[in-house]
């Protein structure tokens, strides 16, 4: 669990949405890696603050507009990689009220372990 809360570790935003997705090729056969590469190349060529995890990728965007678009970009550079299928799950975490980054929530993590540490 220590590396996930490492991962994490940047620079923070104002104000983020945090959000997951997973790009499944299919038809490719049972090895995607190469392809998975190529969606997370248009994410760095892109700047785009981001963590790939065995499972999915996470961004972290200043607006819900933007991390859409660049799910579309890393979705569509599968599928121009010659997939016929790519199933593409996201999942949003959109918090207006308070500004939060990825690391705020890791830290707010760290502290509830901490807490159960001591009990």
């Amino acid at each position: 669990m220590e590396g996930c809360l490492n991962a994490y570790e940047t620079n923070s935003l104002e104000m983020a949405v945090v959000v997951e997705f997973s790009i499944i090729p299919m038809g490719k056969g049972a090895s995607v890696s190469r392809l998975i590469a190529l969606a997370v190349k248009e994410l760095e060529k892109r700047g785009v603050k981001h963590v790939t995890t065995p499972m999915c990728t996470i961004i972290e965007e200043e607006s819900l507009e933007k991390a859409l678009e660049y799910i579309r970009i890393a979705h569509e550079a599968v599928m121009r990689a010659g997939v016929e299928r790519v199933i593409t799950i996201i999942k949003v975490d959109d918090r207006r009220d308070v500004e939060r980054s990825m690391e705020d929530k890791l830290k707010s993590l760290r502290r509830a372990l901490e807490e159960l540490g001591e009990a």
